[in-house]
Parts: structure tokens; C-alpha cells; sequence
């Protein structure tokens, strides 16, 4: 294996390996005679997981895209087959038409079950009820005007969920946030007719890390081309499905972001350098791969990392550094670790008693940082880079340390 899964696979494998704990149960001893048998144990009472609300003016709504290229054979798909993504869209709903809308799931019950058992290495499945989020289904969306769009890449091994606090939070302050699964690269894929994709890791690992960058730079820059088809009033779904009322309309495709974690943070960079549609990308604790690492970009990029030692990571970085020749930023979050920047840092903590990960290796990934906290302060730096790159609103936070988030050092 190459630095490819050093920063999120490779991390999680290492906790997953060492957490797969066996289960050894002492032979079951015979009653003494005339003793009654002991009551039957209570089961333990499940565990409700929560997401931190949005902090913006915006109700929030959100929808799902099944998007098909055509012009491409998917490399990772067990069988030939054209490439073929879910997406979600987050975006700011219109108060009218959205009361009485049900919430939307965290993500579906088949891939909560998957991920409990493969990712999270659960093996008394049904003690965690996964959280309802803060999002409303297929709300109409806001018609008041035009919303900047920030696309978003999770990391290897993935859910498009993986970012729904950011994508909220994002969406409520204006901004329409559509998250990609890279099918087979994912966890788990659900699709509307019901087949649940899996990570194929053979094809994955068959390929170099550059490869697999630009493998989904390709899929980032298919989704925003079907993004220009819905803007322009054509419905890219492949089913043809009904789309929330205004959704097209509410894209404005001439203030383009992203956002990526890990692997996704080198789907971003990488996409920064390929498509001139995006104007500023941020990378939350991601390798530098391909082209984007030799070339570097000439658009604004923010490196926002945790605080945990990475030689590999921290060599990429300063390789980038003066490759970078336009508005850049390199912060660190005290105290965090590399599932810091996504929703585990806040469902994770909760989901102790159940997890097999041993507390080492969970305090490693998740770091001393509380998890809500964590994403207090990342909310707030995201939503400044994003409305001074695509809003050209000013800011001060990234000019000097804030008295309001001591958590963020300034590297450079």
C-alpha cells in the first residue's frame, strides 16, 4: 500500500485491524440444584446519535441525484458498465410550501447497517438510532435569487453523508452544496432501484494514487456538468425523477467552490486545477496527488489540517506551498484529529459503548478536541473562505489569530 490511504483508509484500517476483537465467551456452567434460574438480563437502552442544527437564516432541503455518464465505462464496477453516481444537493429552502416535510435521514437503513458492521466493526447491531438531519425532503427551494454552489468530495472509503454538518450549515447561510459518491471507491452506494454498491478496494488499490484522483476529478466535473444542465432547465436525474421546485434556478454556476476531506481534499485540489468553473477549493487534511501537487493552482486554497503529526501530509503541503499563486492559507485545528472534519466527530463520542475500536486508536482519529466544537470552528472559517472567494464579502479571519477560535493556529 502507497501514502494513498495513509490519511483516512489507511488510519481507519489500522483501528478496524486492531479493533477486530475476539469474542470469548467462558463455557456456561451448569446451575447448581434447586437454584433458580437468574433473571434475564435488561437490554441496554439504544443510543440516540444527534447532528448540530445549521446556524444560518435559511430553512435547509435537500434532494438526491442519480447521474449516469455514458461516455464513460466505469473502471471500478465489477462489470462493464457506464459510470454511474449518486449525489446529494443541500440547499436553502423556501419558508413557504416546506412546513410539514419529513427530515431527511443521516443516510438510508441499508447502508447504516453496512456501515455499523464494515467501517465501524459493531457487532451488536441495533444499539445506535442514526440521526434524523436538520435538512427537509425535496422542500421547494429558495426563489429569492441565485445561491453560489460548493461542491463536496468525501474521503476514501466515504459517504456523500460524511459532510452533512458543513453541507447544512453551508446551505443555510445561502450557498447550495451538492456531495458525491464515487461509486466502488464508497462505502456503501444505494441507488433508486435498491442495489447497494459497495467499495470494490481490488480495482481501488489496482490503481495509483494519481490515478484515482483524476479517476474522481472526472466524476466532481461530470456532476457539475449535469449541475449546468439542471441550472439550464433540462432534469439531469437518470430517472427522470421530479426535482424540488426552484432547485435549478437556485444554482448560480458562476460562483463555483469545493470542499473535499481527505482524498476528497485531493479531489479538490485536483478539480481547482483542471476546471476553471471552480473558483476556490479547501481541503480538509488531504494528500496533494497528480498534477495539482507538480503544477500547483492559480485559484484561492485553504489548507485547514489537524494537529496530529504527518510527515507525508506535511511534506505534500510544503512541496504545494510555493506552487501556489494565488490567495492561500495554511491553518491547523488544535487538538484535532483526521475524522475531526467530518460528522463522525460528533456521532463517534456517543457511539463508544459499541464500538470495537480500541480508545487509542478512536482518541487518535478523532484527537482531544471536542467534536462540536470542532465543528463550531470549521463552520465558521468555511463559510468565511467561501463568502470571500464566491460573495467577495471581506473577513479577518484568515489576516490574524481570532480571540473567538483560539483553536485555529496560522501556519502561514
Amino acid at each position: 500500500m502507497t501514502a494513498r490511504h495513509s490519511l483516512l483508509v489507511g488510519t481507519l484500517t489500522a483501528v478496524l485491524t486492531a479493533g477486530a476483537l475476539a469474542a470469548t465467551t467462558p463455557a456456561a456452567q451448569a446451575a447448581p440444584p434447586n437454584r433458580s434460574a437468574p433473571p434475564a438480563a435488561t437490554a441496554p437502552a439504544p443510543i440516540r446519535l444527534s447532528l448540530p442544527a445549521p446556524t444560518g437564516p435559511h430553512p435547509v432541503g435537500t434532494t438526491a441525484l442519480h447521474l449516469v455518464d455514458p461516455r464513460r465505462t466505469d473502471l471500478w464496477a465489477p462489470t462493464p458498465r457506464p459510470r454511474e453516481l449518486m449525489a446529494q444537493v443541500w440547499y436553502p429552502a423556501a419558508a413557504c410550501g416546506s412546513s410539514g416535510l419529513p427530515r431527511a435521514p443521516w443516510t438510508g437503513a441499508a447502508e447504516q447497517a453496512r456501515l455499523e458492521s464494515d467501517f465501524l466493526g459493531i457487532t451488536t447491531p441495533g444499539r445506535l438510532v442514526w440521526p434524523l438531519t436538520h435538512s427537509l425532503v425535496d422542500a421547494p427551494a429558495d426563489h429569492t435569487g441565485r445561491h453560489p454552489v460548493v461542491l463536496y468530495s468525501p474521503g476514501s472509503r466515504g459517504d456523500r453523508s460524511f459532510g452533512t454538518t458543513e453541507a447544512e450549515d453551508l446551505a443555510s447561510r445561502g450557498y447550495v452544496v451538492v456531495g458525491i459518491d464515487h461509486t466502488f471507491d464508497a462505502g456503501e452506494v444505494r441507488f433508486p432501484d435498491g442495489r447497494l454498491e459497495v467499495r470494490n478496494t481490488p480495482a481501488v488499490h489496482a490503481m495509483t494514487d494519481e490515478e484515482i484522483v483524476a479517476y474522481r476529478t472526472a466524476d466532481t466535473r461530470f456532476v457539475l456538468d449535469r449541475l449546468t444542465d439542471l441550472a439550464a432547465g433540462t432534469n439531469p436525474d437518470a430517472g427522470h425523477r421530479e426535482l424540488p421546485s426552484g432547485l435549478g434556478p437556485a444554482l448560480d454556476l458562476t460562483a463555483v467552490g469545493m470542499l473535499g476531506h481527505s482524498m476528497g481534499g485531493a479531489t479538490a485540489v485536483q478539480t481547482l486545477h483542471d476546471d476553471a468553473r471552480v473558483l476556490a477549493a479547501t481541503t480538509l487534511d488531504g494528500p496533494v496527488f497528480g498534477t495539482s501537487a507538480t503544477d500547483g493552482v492559480d485559484r484561492p486554497l485553504l489548507l485547514l489540517g489537524a494537529s496530529d503529526v504527518r510527515p507525508a501530509r506535511d511534506a505534500m503541503w510544503d512541496a504545494l506551498w510555493p506552487r501556489l499563486t494565488s490567495w492561500r492559507r495554511q491553518l491547523t485545528l488544535s487538538g484535532s484529529g483526521h475524522l475531526s472534519f467530518s460528522d463522525f466527530a460528533v456521532l463517534l463520542p456517543a457511539a463508544r459503548p459499541v464500538l470495537t475500536w480500541p480508545a487509542e486508536q478512536l482518541d487518535q482519529v478523532l484527537g482531544t478536541i471536542d467534536g462540536t466544537r470542532a465543528g463550531t470552528v470549521q463552520r465558521a472559517y468555511l463559510a468565511a473562505f467561501f463568502d470571500l472567494h464566491l460573495r467577495h464579502r471581506p473577513t479577518t479571519l484568515f489576516d490574524r489569530p481570532s480571540p473567538l477560535f483560539p483553536e485555529i493556529t496560522h501556519r502561514r
